[in-house]
């Protein structure tokens, strides 16, 4: 007898409704991976000790983290998660030597200063915790702005942290002399733990009073809804009861 042939259910592609929602901020804010999380902190506590450290750790870390997310997100899922872990690594330290090659001709003497701390971006925690658990289970195009969007919440307070510590060390922001004052023990690592310790509280509490009004005024809009609809079912009632009333 003729076996019958198992018919192969066909795979149906999902279109997923692409929309800049309020989760793709979350590097920026909610996740921020200095100031909330607290996952990429050494760089910005130790090296970024004045504006141009500060501005080159940055834009190191953004070029090498963001184009070796993207690159190994085409990893295939199949191979073993440690064995992954080497390839992500692999993979930074390629994009790390033309990184540094183009920083050091626009910052000669900067990227030398910042010494150990700049290939220790290879092995950032934002690529090794936050491509696992976050960045490949998006859509390649949520991805990118996802990741762009943590860059850039790392960056900015990278750079905040550099400009901040300069001017309270030598009363300087890139080299130009705005303040009268002079801490030089601030550019020692406790320096920056104060500041980021300072810069985070001040961060979280705004982003919770946001947070907190947000849903006092979604709350105070539902509330509101409710009266409406109890208003309009009130008001059917009375039409009914007026309409069964007539002869």
């Amino acid at each position: 007898m003729a076996t019958a042939k198992q018919i192969k259910p066909k795979k149906i592609k999902q279109k997923t409704d692409f929309r800049f929602t309020r989760d793709l901020l979350d590097g920026l804010a909610k996740q921020n991976v200095v100031l909330m999380t607290g996952i990429v902190t050494a760089p910005v506590i130790i090296a970024a000790t004045s504006f141009k450290k500060g501005v080159v750790i940055a834009l190191a870390f953004a070029i090498i983290s963001f184009l070796t997310i993207l690159t190994c997100s085409f990893v295939p899922k199949k191979i073993v998660y440690t064995l992954r872990v080497i390839i992500y690594a692999l993979v930074g330290s390629v994009y790390y030597i033309p990184t540094v090659l183009l920083l050091e001709k626009i910052f000669p003497l900067t990227v030398e200063l910042i010494g150990i701390y700049m290939p220790l971006i290879i092995t950032n925690a934002l690529i090794f915790s936050k491509t696992e658990s976050r960045f490949y289970l998006e859509s390649k195009s949520k991805m990118i702005i996802d990741v762009i969007m943590f860059v850039a919440g790392f960056s900015v307070i990278c750079v905040l942290t550099g400009a901040f510590r300069e001017m309270i060390c030598f009363g300087t922001l890139a080299g130009i002399k705005l303040l009268d004052i002079s801490i030089p023990a601030f550019e020692a690592p406790f320096g920056g733990f104060i500041l980021v310790g300072i810069m985070a509280g001040m961060f979280r509490a705004l982003y919770n009073y946001l947070r907190n009004r947000r849903i006092k005024q979604n709350k105070e809009l539902e509330r509101a809804e409710a009266l409406r609809k109890q208003k309009e079912e009130q008001l059917i009632k009375e039409k009914t009861n007026q309409l069964k009333q007539l002869p």
